[in-house]
């Protein structure tokens, strides 16, 4: 079965929203930040049926 990752325009405003924030703390927080957040989506992609459903079809995964 292939999964794939979707995000909504809610996220994508999400993720710029956050990046610019740790970016006005530090440039590098929010590299990391984008980082661990790629990080994430390749951990999820290798393992999707290892994360519960938390809504509908959605599995979630909290950043370090």
């Amino acid at each position: 079965m292939s999964y794939s990752f979707v995000n909504r325009a809610a996220v994508k405003a999400d993720i710029t929203k956050a990046t610019k924030h740790y970016k006005d703390i530090s440039p590098q927080l929010a590299k990391q930040f984008l980082f661990r957040l790629r990080e994430a989506k390749t951990y999820i992609s290798r393992t999707p049926l290892g994360f519960q459903i938390k809504y509908k079809n959605v599995r979630t995964l909290l950043l370090r």
